[in-house]
């Protein structure tokens, strides 16, 4: 199954570098945004995501962090174009005049998808879950709505959902896509459901996914308790296996021996390690990314004072704690 995976990641890769709309990194800037500049979230068949604050004011879609004289900007179509919109087409332009994107209000829930081979721009203001489930021949419930397995959401980040327990090939439909799931916004079909990028996905591997579009799942190489954790927000996820056996709440390690990574301040300075390697996040209160490192032993500089959601992700472990700044 991973083979079959990484063959179709490595062709969706190559058809996405051979089109004359390849980007390797693309970047926001302009009056709207938070700091001046921020860097797109690059995900599969050429498409790059922005989650967070926005200020009213003008916003530009640029190719490199600072403006050069071989930067191009993508403007829309049609001057004075809102950013919140069910898809509009851009110009590909040099010119650092090129009409700007019209952010209307202040919110901290604008969701940009940049689309580099439609060559469309598509925005929303996110309007937060209530509730996340799992279906699948993997999964207890099988393929029946009503009975789908619940995530439970986190108390500190309601854009978090967690849930621990039992996949297997089979668990709950020998007969339909046994080893595969996928997972929806209420306990049923419609109207909401995320997805992988690719058929078949091993869930281990996975870190991004999609709002609807698709029907592709996710799956399993192999039966035993899992953790998983999806931000509908910043439309991430993480997976980690746990072992055959699972404790007596089947919300602890299994039978995996890696402690929970500490974490640790310092003044402005927060530090945190663990015995593998860790996934950083730094979050505001209301869900915006402040910053975020990879590995073994992370330093992040706390920027000022107020309340952040520190998430720490590894292969067999996972934290998310408050941290109060004075």
């Amino acid at each position: 199954m991973k083979k079959i995976y990484r063959l179709l990641m490595a062709v969706m890769l190559l058809a996405t570098a051979t089109t004359a709309t390849a980007q390797d990194n693309l970047w926001i800037t302009g009056s709207a945004v938070p700091g001046g500049t921020q860097q797109l979230v690059k995900c599969p068949s050429g498409i790059f995501k922005y989650a967070g604050t926005l200020n009213e004011g003008e916003l530009k879609i640029m190719t490199s962090e600072t403006p050069e004289a071989t930067t191009k900007y993508y403007n829309p179509r049609y001057v004075q174009s809102y950013i919140i919109n069910n898809g509009i087409e851009y110009n590909s332009s040099t010119s650092k005049t090129a009409d700007p994107w019209i952010v209307p209000f202040t919110d901290n829930r604008y969701r940009i998808v940049v689309n580099t081979q439609s060559r469309k721009v598509t925005g929303e203001l996110f309007v937060p879950w209530k509730e996340v489930f799992m279906a699948g021949g993997a999964a207890s419930c099988g393929w029946h709505a009503f009975v789908m397995v619940p995530f439970t959401q986190d108390a500190n980040d309601p854009n978090v959902f967690t849930w621990t327990g039992q996949l297997a090939n089979g668990l709950g439909d020998a007969n339909e896509q046994p080893q595969r799931f996928k997972l929806m916004g209420q306990d049923s079909w419609d109207p909401k459901s995320l997805h992988p990028y690719v058929q078949d996905e091993p869930i281990l591997e996975s870190t991004q996914m999609r709002y609807r579009e698709t029907d592709d799942k996710w799956s399993i190489d192999r039966d035993g308790i899992y953790r998983i954790t999806v931000n509908v927000f910043h439309e991430t996820i993480n997976a980690e296996y746990l072992g055959t056996r699972a404790t007596e709440n089947t919300t602890g390690i299994g039978e995996s021996t890696t402690a929970q990574p500490t974490i640790q301040t310092i003044g402005n300075i927060l530090r945190v390690k663990g015995e593998e390697k860790l996934r950083v996040s730094l979050y505001t209160a209301d869900s915006l990314l402040v910053a975020k490192k990879t590995g073994k032993e992370v330093e992040l500089i706390l920027p000022d004072s107020g309340l952040y959601i520190v998430q720490a992700t590894g292969k067999h472990c996972s934290i998310n704690r408050k941290i109060l700044v004075e």
